[in-house]
């Protein structure tokens, strides 16, 4: 009876291990999936990856699977937020409020808990709670980086950068630059620009839609050597004599053996500042939704801003990023004069219906020209 007795506490003891080390086996090694739609840049280098992986494995002892899928518009964000598509997006700062999405208003996306983005603070101060991404003292969406739809232009061709949008039109250059197909926004941009407009009538349709600048505009597109595709890769621009760019392609190209430098039409330069969203559904999912905020955090810091500029070509947003970055780097970016961005760049407006449709409408046509 004893030896019966001492066989069943050793069996009852080894089934309580077995279920106590599987329980702590599952705790230890918990698996979660983070979907992210974002531009391709953002995550297109096996670094940040890579490290996040490793920082949500030491913090949350999380087994972590990026589901990663790529945008090419920021149309896609809406519908991937409505149906719960995706947990985090990046995007324009001319979209969180923008009338066709209402990312805040219809409540798809999450007011952000800043407590647990502790780098919130190195975010250059012109940028914090900025209104574009601000709700009844709610911050909605954190800045990560940057830069211009700009006039890029290969050193191997121009000695001197081009100083004006106008060399687009140039019959020399017919069918050795390249511009972002869907870009439709920006083309129509540097086109008025080129063309005399001012900032604040360079998307107003009423005044845009003319047989004069429908022809300019048709001409861009038709004489173009190639358009490229959500953001433009080394591949797209190697050999051509400039583009307009997003920028992300330069340091690809410098790799290839062709230095493209950025230059500084004297009409001005449309530009971009892009921030990461959380959607609202991970409210429902509290570790995801921590793990979601520590990807915010990460962006801010050194390591990835030093990415954004070095990887993408992309301009930083914190202030702590000049101690990473060399001098020349330094003052390319003019990090030593904050307020140098907001001199040089025209942020892209948000548009009201009327306009954007019209501004669709033109540059179709201007499509049309390439058939």
């Amino acid at each position: 009876m004893n030896i019966l007795r001492k066989r069943l506490f050793h069996s009852i003891c080894i089934f309580f291990g077995l279920l106590c080390i599987a329980l702590f086996s599952k705790t230890l090694f918990a698996e979660e999936t983070l979907r992210m739609l974002v531009w391709e840049p953002y995550l297109a280098g096996k670094l940040p990856q890579e490290s996040f992986i490793k920082l949500v494995k030491e913090k949350f002892n999380v087994k972590l699977k990026l589901d990663i899928k790529y945008v090419t518009s920021d149309d896609d964000f809406h519908p991937a937020l409505r149906d719960d598509k995706t947990d985090v997006i990046v995007l324009s700062h001319c979209s969180p409020k923008d009338k066709r999405y209402q990312l805040i208003k219809l409540n798809l996306t999450l007011p952000l808990d800043l407590k647990n983005i502790p780098n919130y603070p190195h975010v250059l101060p012109s940028l914090q709670s900025a209104d574009y991404c601000s709700e009844n003292g709610n911050v909605y969406c954190v800045p990560v980086a940057r830069g211009p739809y700009g006039l890029v232009y290969n050193t191997n061709i121009f000695k001197q950068a081009p100083d004006s949008w106008n060399i687009f039109w140039d019959p020399k250059y017919k069918g050795k630059y390249s511009l972002g197909r869907d870009q439709y926004e920006q083309n129509v941009y540097f086109t008025a620009l080129a063309m005399g407009y001012s900032s604040k009538d360079m998307y107003n349709y009423k005044k845009l839609n003319t047989p004069e600048f429908q022809k300019k505009l048709g001409q861009l597109a038709k004489n173009a050597h190639s358009l490229w595709v959500g953001t433009d890769q080394a591949e797209d621009l190697k050999g051509l004599a400039f583009a307009a760019s997003w920028g992300v392609s330069l340091p690809g190209l410098k790799k290839s053996g062709e230095i493209w430098k950025l230059g500084h039409p004297k009409e001005g330069t449309t530009a971009w500042l892009d921030n990461f969203m959380l959607s609202a559904l991970l409210e429902k999912r509290p570790l995801l939704k921590r793990i979601a905020e520590a990807w915010i955090n990460y962006t801010l810091t050194n390591e990835y801003q030093e990415y954004i500029v070095r990887f993408m070509g992309a301009e930083p947003i914190t202030t702590t990023i000049k101690n990473t970055l060399t001098k020349d780097e330094i003052k390319t970016l003019g990090l030593d004069n904050p307020s140098l961005f907001n001199k040089k760049y025209i942020l892209f407006p948000t548009l009201e219906k009327t306009d954007r449709k019209g501004l669709k409408r033109l540059w179709k046509k201007a499509m049309s020209e390439r058939k």
